[in-house]
């Protein structure tokens, strides 16, 4: 319990601290300021420890209720949270709206509750809130029982056929975003493009998802074009994938008072995410001009959007093969990260170290590339990139010809990758070249050995079963240019 008030105290912005401490003196008493001592302690550590809180407070009477006074705590806080961020979302002013009307039909002023419901209604209807709808229906009926009028089994029975329109609408909005949760599973497997597609019909072969017209809201709609986009990425159909995610965005935009501008960001990210695989810069640019008038709006987390915006533009400079975009690029995503990694998730972080490796790595800037390698093993959890992360580091000891590292490292790959049950045909070839190469110091057998991995690439850059990691990283364009190279140096 004590780490998630700790947790929970370094989450606040510096406007929900401050509105914290006012909302604190507004409820003053011994108790209370005992809860704001301990606040106050919390907010200056830098990593939580049990042991020196305890020795701070050892001469305050309330130590030895210190645990009941943390619970309190976290208490007042979620109590200042619910008070300052009450009309920062539809739901939340639909919630208070629902309180007012408890409130009033309570004290019997039934004409006024019924005003305020029918303000309620018509803004949960805009929003689509269905679960509040439905809240709001059983209100009405409530208010209706409890102050007989004219007409009264006639409406009755309206706000029973409008319960069963809504909880259709549920329905329908639960089941696409079930399938929107199976389709990302799939995508985020190991082989994260499918070869067979009628191993998974409800996702390819599903009457349901192909026709739109099964659809019967706009939230419903937002999970149909993600399903949408993400079948067409499964089947590495991208530039169908793209288009798909167009129209997804341009329906998003159409209905943005539904929406948050916080769920636009991901949008916005796969959008340039593919614009910048299909190397469609005019895509990108647009994509990247909406994403960019989106920073500075409140509530919008601008960590986030620097995230997507380097992680992007590291992604089609690399794929348009931009050397010198990213070059200059380089620094700067390398001080964005610095500024921003104890923000980010373990997975942002992998992603980004990623890109700056194969930035590294097209650049020409192994030593840094190197640093990077280094940082990126510090990462917990990141354990599904070690495919990729293996193969960029013998790369990298390769290029800067640290023999006795890169046979280090292909021991360690061998062994790593072997134990997880993931040594593929890629990365087999890879480890057959680095052994091959570092076996002699003469040129000539060098030489041969890299014609022989290009050959050995070029096969499987057209298995679809087998190339998954081209995507990551051109291995085919990588080895060309190596025997090119040596082939000038060999005349």
């Amino acid at each position: 319990m004590s780490r998630i008030i700790f947790d929970f105290v370094r989450s606040l912005t510096f406007r929900e601290k401050a509105y914290f401490r006012r909302f604190s003196r507004l409820h003053s008493d011994t108790k209370e300021k005992n809860y704001i001592k301990i606040f106050d302690y919390l907010e200056k550590q830098e990593i939580y420890d049990e042991q020196a809180l305890q020795a701070h407070f050892a001469e305050e009477r309330f130590v030895k209720y210190l645990s009941s006074e943390k619970h309190y705590l976290l208490e007042q806080l979620l109590n200042s949270l619910i008070n300052f961020h009450f009309n920062t979302s539809t739901n939340r002013k639909l919630i208070k709206l629902i309180l007012y009307i408890n409130l009033l039909t309570e004290r019997g002023l039934r004409p006024k509750a019924a005003k305020i419901l029918k303000q309620a209604k018509k803004l949960a209807y805009q929003r689509e809130e269905f679960t509040i709808i439905l809240q709001l229906i059983q209100m009405e009926e409530e208010l209706l029982f409890s102050h007989g009028i004219l007409n009264f089994t006639v409406q009755l029975r309206k706000l029973k056929e409008e319960r069963e329109e809504i909880t259709r609408k549920i329905q329908n909005l639960n089941e696409l975003r079930l399938l929107k949760v199976q389709a990302r599973e799939l995508q985020f497997e190991d082989y994260p493009h499918v070869i067979d597609p009628d191993k998974y019909p409800h996702i390819f072969k599903s009457d349901f998802l192909d026709n739109p017209e099964t659809v019967n809201s706009c939230k419903a709609q937002d999970a149909w074009f993600y399903i949408q986009s993400v079948k067409y990425y499964l089947l590495r159909e991208f530039k169908a994938s793209l288009e798909s995610n167009r129209q997804h965005l341009q329906f998003f935009e159409a209905n943005e008072s539904i929406f948050t501008f916080n769920q636009k960001l991901p949008l916005l990210s796969n959008y340039l995410y593919l614009a910048a695989k299909v190397q469609d810069q005019p895509s990108f640019q647009e994509a990247i001009t909406k994403l960019e008038a989106l920073e500075g709006k409140k509530d919008i987390d601008s960590i986030y959007i620097g995230y997507i915006k380097y992680a992007r533009m590291l992604e089609l400079y690399y794929k348009s093969n931009q050397i010198e975009a990213s070059k200059t690029l380089i620094p700067e995503v390398n001080q964005y990260l610095e500024r921003s990694e104890q923000q980010l998730g373990s997975t942002e972080v992998d992603y980004l170290l990623i890109l700056l490796i194969r930035a590294g790595i097209l650049t020409g800037q192994f030593t840094q590339t190197q640093q990077w390698l280094n940082h990126w093993y510090k990462i917990e959890n990141v354990d599904t990139s070690l495919n990729i992360i293996k193969m960029l580091s013998m790369i990298t000891y390769f290029e800067l010809q640290y023999l006795n590292l890169l046979r280090y490292e292909i021991d360690s790959t061998y062994k790593s990758l072997k134990k997880r049950k993931r040594l593929r045909k890629l990365e087999r070839t890879m480890i057959r070249f680095f052994k091959k190469y570092t076996k002699s110091p003469n040129p000539a057998p060098q030489l041969s050995a890299v014609k022989d991995l290009e050959q050995d690439l070029e096969v499987i850059s057209e298995d679809p079963i087998e190339n998954v990691l081209f995507e990551q990283f051109d291995f085919l364009q990588w080895s060309r240019e190596k025997r090119e190279m040596m082939e000038l140096e060999m005349k």
